[in-house]
């Protein structure tokens, strides 16, 4: 039996090929961290976690639960994996948001009433009178202003710093190819070093200067933006708009002794880094993205 193939049929068979891996690219392009009791969307920011409930049975010996019950159980598991999965969030390269929980009963309520006002951002009721529910909580805005370090502070004004590139090192290739024009932004390179995402990462050359960090930028952005974006490939990276339209490109050389989330870039790259008001401009208001391998778990 011959089988008659028209135009409409070979574009609806290569629209059926291409959508997947088209999804496949889209969802690879997202740094994510998982544990058990949710998730760390590090690219949209924003904390994904999940919540169940399901009805008392007569087996249980209980009065049967109304549905507001079993919603309000459902959310209260999902804010109890809230506060677990926010815990496990790296601020720095030394501490983590339960070090702050560990060692304040303020921070710990002040984490407890953001998990409380968690955005719900899905609600299902099953055959049997389970009900699931999604929390999400952004990194940003309210989270960001209570969790990142107070050594964060406004900037108003910034200073040219001229500093003599050094002619024994080649930077790396920039975005375009070349270099004349200003930057809008900085894209970081850290794949292939074991780096890890974290909410004050820190750049330093290879004499350990730093040439970003908590002292570089302003707190207005980043509370309402991040220090940094997040990525797993370098296009999606450049389409990030916080680098804006002509970012510069670095390789990050390897993670400092210090953490797995400090990145060393080359003198060579930091002094072209640092060479103009222009850089320590987009530095101040966080438009940094940094490029890590997918697999940059917990």
């Amino acid at each position: 039996m011959k089988v008659k193939l028209t135009l409409l049929h070979i574009l609806a068979l290569a629209f059926l090929f291409v959508l997947p891996l088209s999804a496949s690219s889209v969802a690879n392009d997202t740094l994510i961290q998982a544990w058990d009791t949710g998730c760390i969307d590090w690219s949209a920011g924003i904390v994904r976690v999940n919540g169940v409930a399901a009805p008392a049975t007569i087996d249980d010996g209980k009065s049967p639960d109304s549905p507001s019950d079993i919603l309000d159980a459902a959310r209260r598991m999902a804010q109890s994996n809230l506060l677990e999965t926010v815990s496990a969030i790296r601020i720095n390269a030394v501490s983590r948001v339960a070090d702050r929980v560990a060692q304040s009963a303020a921070f710990r309520d002040g984490l407890t009433t953001l998990a409380r006002n968690a955005s719900l951002t899905r609600q299902e009721y099953l055959s049997d009178g389970t009900v699931e529910i999604e929390l999400t909580m952004n990194l940003t805005g309210g989270f960001g202003q209570f969790v990142l370090p107070e050594e964060i502070r406004q900037v108003d004004a910034v200073t040219t710093m001229i500093v003599t590139e050094p002619k024994a090192d080649k930077p790396s290739t920039p975005a375009n190819g070349t270099d004349s024009g200003p930057h809008t932004g900085l894209i970081l390179d850290a794949t292939g070093i074991g780096a890890k995402p974290s909410l004050v990462p820190v750049v330093v050359d290879e004499s350990g200067e730093v040439v970003y960090g908590p002292a570089f930028v302003s707190r207005e952005f980043a509370v309402s933006r991040g220090m940094s974006g997040f990525a797993t490939t370098l296009a999606a990276a450049r389409k990030d708009k916080r680098v804006g339209g002509r970012p510069m490109v670095v390789k990050a050389i390897r993670t400092r002794s210090t953490g797995e989330t400090d990145l060393v870039i080359s003198s060579a790259d930091a002094a072209r880094l640092r060479s103009s008001v222009v850089h320590l401009n987009f530095l101040k208001a966080c438009r940094v993205s940094i490029v890590m391998d997918p697999e940059a778990g917990p």
